[in-house]
C-alpha cells in the first residue's frame, strides 16, 4: 500500500512539473510577442573604401540603438544580428581629411530580425572618418648591415642589394616625408668568405598603413684575400699659370693600395694619375697637395704616402 502511495505522489509530482513548465512556456510566450522598448549596441562594419583612399581614423566603431520591437525580435537580435553597415563610398565630406555619416531614424533601420522595429534614435548620431589619399612612390633601399672583414680580406664591390629600391605605398601625408627604406640592422663580424641573404625592408620610424613593396631584398658580398702593394708613381702638373713653367720636387710619390691577390701581379704604375693641380695653390706657400685622380678597379684603400711636394715657378 505505501508502494502504492509513493508511485502516486511520484506521477503528481511529474505532472505539476510539466503543468508549470508549460505555464511558464506560455507566460513567457506572451509577454515576447508584446512590443517593449529596447536598447543594442550595434558594431558598426564600413565597406566600400574608394580605392584611392586609406581610413585612417574613426569616431566610434559602434553604435547605440534604441527603438520599440517585439520581445522575439529582440532576443533573436541580440544572439544572431550584429553590426551595421556603413557605406565609405557615399559619406560626406566635412573638410580636405575629414567626412562624416550622420543617421536617421527614418532612412537606417536595423537590418535581420529588428527590420520592422520602430528606431527612435542613435547614439552618437554621426560618425566621423579621416581619410587620406593613397599614395605611391619609389625609393631607393639603403643598408644598415655593417660588415667588418677579418684582418687581409676585403670586398671590391662591397655589399650588394638587390633591388636597389622600393616602392612605398600609404597615406600621402606619411609617404611624403619617406627619403629611404632600410634594411635590418645587423654587424657582420670576421668575415673570411661570401655569403647572401635577405632582410626585411622597413622605414626609418614606424608608420601606420605603410605597405612596402617588395617587403624583402636580398643581398650579397663577394669576398677576397687581399695583400698590400706599393708603387712609385710620376706627378702630372695641370692648370699650370701662363708665362710660367712648373717644377715640384720629387716628382715622383710613393703610394700604397690593397688589391686582391689575384690581381696583384697586374697592377703597374701607369694604372694610376697622379697629379698636382695649381688651381688649388695657397699663395702664401710653396707646397701642393698631390691627388689620385685615376686608378684601377681592381684596387681599393689607395693612400699616398707623400702628402705635400714643393713647387717651384720658373719664366
Amino acid at each position: 500500500m505505501a508502494a502504492k502511495e509513493s508511485t502516486l505522489k511520484k506521477i503528481n509530482y511529474r505532472v505539476f512539473a510539466v503543468i508549470l513548465i508549460i505555464t511558464a512556456g506560455v507566460s513567457v510566450m506572451l509577454k515576447l510577442n508584446k512590443n517593449f522598448d529596447f536598447k543594442v549596441n550595434v558594431p558598426l562594419k564600413f565597406k566600400d573604401l574608394p580605392k584611392d583612399k586609406l581610413l585612417k581614423s574613426y569616431s566610434a566603431d559602434k553604435v547605440q540603438v534604441t527603438g520599440i520591437a517585439s520581445g522575439y525580435a529582440y532576443y533573436k537580435y541580440k544572439f544572431y544580428d550584429q553590426d551595421y553597415s556603413i557605406d565609405l563610398s557615399k559619406i560626406k565630406r566635412k573638410d580636405s581629411l575629414t567626412y562624416y555619416y550622420s543617421f536617421n531614424k527614418e532612412k537606417d533601420p536595423l537590418k535581420g530580425s529588428l527590420e520592422n522595429s520602430v528606431v527612435m534614435g542613435f547614439k552618437p548620431d554621426t560618425v566621423f572618418f579621416e581619410l587620406d589619399q593613397n599614395f605611391e612612390k619609389k625609393v631607393p633601399v639603403r643598408s644598415r648591415i655593417d660588415v667588418a672583414f677579418s684582418a687581409g680580406y676585403g670586398s671590391l664591390e662591397g655589399l650588394v642589394i638587390s633591388p636597389d629600391s622600393a616602392l612605398v605605398r600609404g597615406p600621402k601625408s606619411s609617404v611624403d616625408t619617406i627619403k629611404a627604406v632600410y634594411t635590418g640592422d645587423e654587424n657582420l663580424k670576421d668575415i673570411k668568405s661570401g655569403f647572401r641573404d635577405s632582410t626585411d625592408l622597413e622605414p626609418l620610424l614606424p608608420i601606420d598603413q605603410l605597405e612596402i613593396v617588395p617587403k624583402q631584398v636580398k643581398y650579397k658580398l663577394k669576398v677576397d684575400k687581399f695583400t698590400e702593394g706599393s708603387l712609385t708613381v710620376p706627378l702630372q702638373l695641370v692648370n699650370v699659370p701662363q708665362g710660367v713653367s712648373a717644377r715640384v720636387f720629387p716628382k715622383r710619390v710613393n703610394l700604397v693600395f690593397n688589391v686582391n691577390i689575384k690581381n696583384y701581379e697586374g697592377i703597374k704604375a701607369s694604372d694610376f694619375k697622379v697629379i698636382c693641380d695649381f688651381k688649388d695653390i695657397d699663395s702664401t706657400s710653396t707646397t701642393i697637395s698631390p691627388k689620385i685622380i685615376d686608378r684601377p678597379q681592381d684596387v681599393r684603400d689607395v693612400r699616398l704616402m707623400e702628402k705635400t711636394v714643393q713647387y717651384l715657378f720658373v719664366k
